[in-house]
């Protein structure tokens, strides 16, 4: 039983994975694929006060704790690649104290080497326009603009899938504590304990949501890093194009 970590996005779910989640159990049951519910997503609460950063880290391995002794593969998306960055820092040891060598930690799409000198995170510095932000993203009114800027098919995504998808933005009380965490100040923090990481970087070819014309600041940050750009992929290749995605899933978690 191959074990697969996988960390979704700001502001989302499982619900971002479930159509490729559904053809990899049917396909290949000899993979488990393990998402953790970490707080302040799908409706749960967020607590005041705490480290966030030990926080998720700690849930992250309370979901993985009962398999620890396998061999993983860590994908991230988006901020789920930050998480990771962060915990790689820790030498991939939890808060609890155990520690895991992982096989292959996948960034895709992920935010870190761009922060600097993207215009998206001085956007959201303020709290107003982070929870106008989420507002926005969530209304049911303006989901026709939200589905042409997000995705590249939206005609395959299902309707109850796509209309979760936004719904999960409403009830992520922690959309906001991510603009917090994962800052320049974090990734230069960072960058010096990381830099020599097998990271592999997976990219779309059409991304919009971290462009893929700051992969060179990437590949300088991280030398040992691989570099894959999947050709006619957008940032939620998942929902776009299921199929597509659980083929290059597999291969890059199972070799096959």
């Amino acid at each position: 039983m191959q074990h697969i970590l996988v960390l979704h996005g700001n502001g989302g779910s499982r619900t971002r994975f479930e159509p490729a989640l559904a053809l990899l159990a049917t396909e290949h049951p000899d993979i488990r694929v393990v998402i953790p519910a970490l707080s302040g997503f799908d409706g749960r609460p967020l607590p005041d006060g705490v480290d966030y950063w030990d926080l998720f880290l700690q849930e992250t391995g309370q979901a993985m704790h009962p398999y620890e002794a396998e061999d993983w593969i860590l994908y991230g998306h988006g901020i789920g690649g930050s998480l990771l960055m962060e915990l790689a820092a820790r030498r991939y040891t939890f808060p609890q104290g155990f520690t895991i060598r992982p096989r292959r930690v996948i960034l895709h799409g992920a935010i870190g080497a761009s922060l600097d000198r993207r215009w998206f995170p001085r956007l959201m510095k303020p709290q107003w326009i982070r929870h106008l932000i989420r507002t926005l993203v969530a209304s049911p009114a303006l989901r026709p603009m939200w589905v042409k800027r997000l995705f590249l098919h939206p005609e395959r995504i299902p309707a109850d899938v796509r209309n979760r998808f936004f719904e999960d933005y409403g009830r992520c009380a922690s959309f906001s504590v991510w603009f917090d965490l994962i800052t320049d100040a974090w990734y230069q923090r960072i960058r010096p304990l990381v830099r020599d990481e097998p990271f592999y970087l997976l990219w779309g070819e059409r991304e919009r949501v971290v462009a893929s014309k700051y992969l060179p600041l990437w590949t300088a940050d991280f030398p040992r890093a691989t570099l894959d750009i999947m050709p006619g992929w957008d940032h939620f290749p998942m929902l776009d194009d299921p199929a597509g995605f659980v083929r290059k899933f597999v291969v890059l978690t199972t070799g096959t």
